[in-house]
């Protein structure tokens, strides 16, 4: 009863530190050039402040576990760099390159502990007259020590041509890593070696085949109001009668890698970009986009996340290339990325808010930090978790 209640209390301390550290509810990260991340304020829609990089741009930022932290690996030099959120500054940086060994990541993703991240990349050898490509590896990097830790050879039926950012997830009891890529690997955390794929060409899912998740021209959002252990988005396939596009609503379970499909519709789109939850999970947002560059329709569209509806929808004005974000209270959206500002949007009635002009182009995607009752829910599953445990 004692560790019960001392675990209960540490998770609300947790709360209450973090709500004081710096990465207040409504804050977002990006980086831009040359070398700074900027911190934006979705309340005040403006930007409040900016942490110098003192080695190169980050590519690539993500956020720690606990939330107080953020990992980012640059551009130029291939470092991990490491920014206290509380006192907004760089805390550490190291380089991945060796000589005339240049890494290249196409992802990270911080393990539970916190203590190390989880990547995939090649890396290129520079000759005296040519370079070479070594075999991509999956690699853990060691954020104590500051090095490569481990390190083994991707599947090499497994291809990456085409990603960049890959969404890669852990399981609950950080025992296996996921990579989302056209299909699902299933890793093993401890020896790198991959114990499971699941085929979404085939996902023995009664109706459903040919499974594209996160069909986007953009890379994938984290959602800070995402259930833990859950992952949702839209998905696109096709019936294995009649081979008609559809699109709909997938949730997973990294527990135990179980799909729950919701078909919606015929598609009418073959690009949308990730599903965005409300705090209260009632509502998802998304992009639809139809044509091409110069000759095409971007629509808003939210979805009654109950029923599974299309509740509200409405055209707007997109870039050739934009992400879409929401802010942690559901309240705005953000079409960002591919330049140097942020449109602000009204959730609700998708009306136009604000431009915000950036100090130069953006070169990573976005952290936003979570609101109050994500935070809670994140406190409240790390006790369970640690209970069972």
């Amino acid at each position: 009863m004692r560790s019960v209640l001392f675990l209960a209390v540490s998770a609300l301390l947790t709360l209450s530190a973090s709500a004081a550290s710096g990465d207040a509810p409504g804050l977002i990260y990006l980086a831009t050039w040359p070398h700074q991340i900027l911190v934006f304020d979705t309340s005040q829609e403006k930007i409040i402040d900016h942490i110098d990089l003192t080695t190169d741009i980050a590519q690539q930022i993500v956020v720690s576990p606990d939330k107080k932290k953020l990992y980012g690996y640059t551009v130029k030099d291939n470092s991990i760099v490491t920014v206290d959120l509380a006192a907004r500054k760089q805390i550490s940086v190291f380089p991945l390159n060796e000589a005339n060994r240049n890494v290249r990541l196409l992802g990270l993703a911080p393990d539970p502990s916190g203590k190390f991240l989880y990547s995939v990349g090649p890396s290129v050898i520079k000759q005296p007259d040519h370079y070479d490509i070594e075999p991509t590896k999956l690699i853990v990097i060691d954020l104590e020590n500051h090095k490569i830790s481990r390190s083994v050879d991707f599947p090499k039926d497994e291809s990456l041509v085409g990603f960049w950012r890959i969404q890669m997830k852990f399981s609950p009891d950080a025992k296996y890593f996921y990579m989302f890529l056209g299909s699902v690997l299933v890793f093993d955390s401890q020896t790198l070696r991959l114990v499971e794929k699941i085929d979404l060409a085939d996902p023995h899912v009664p109706g459903i085949a040919n499974v594209i998740f996160n069909p986007v021209e953009e890379e994938p959002a984290e959602d800070p109001n995402e259930e833990p252990g859950k992952l949702t988005n839209v998905f696109m396939s096709t019936d294995p009668y009649v081979h008609r596009p559809v699109f709909g609503i997938a949730k997973i379970d990294l527990a135990n890698l179980s799909f729950d499909f919701t078909p919606i519709a015929p598609a009418t789109t073959l690009s949308m970009t990730p599903l965005l939850y409300t705090p209260d999970h009632s509502v998802g947002y998304t992009v639809a986009i139809n044509g091409t560059p110069g000759n095409r329709r971007c629509e808003f569209w939210a979805f009654d996340m109950k029923t599974r509806k299309l509740i509200n929808k409405k055209e707007f004005e997109g870039r050739n290339r934009f992400s879409f974000g929401l802010s942690a209270d559901g309240a705005k959206i953000l079409i960002y990325g591919a330049g140097y500002e942020i449109d602000v949007y009204d959730a609700k009635t998708f009306e136009f808010r604000r431009n915000i002009p950036l100090p130069g182009d953006m070169t990573s995607n976005i952290i936003v930090m979570p609101g109050p009752a994500a935070m809670a829910r994140l406190a409240s599953s790390e006790t369970n978790s640690a209970v069972v445990h």
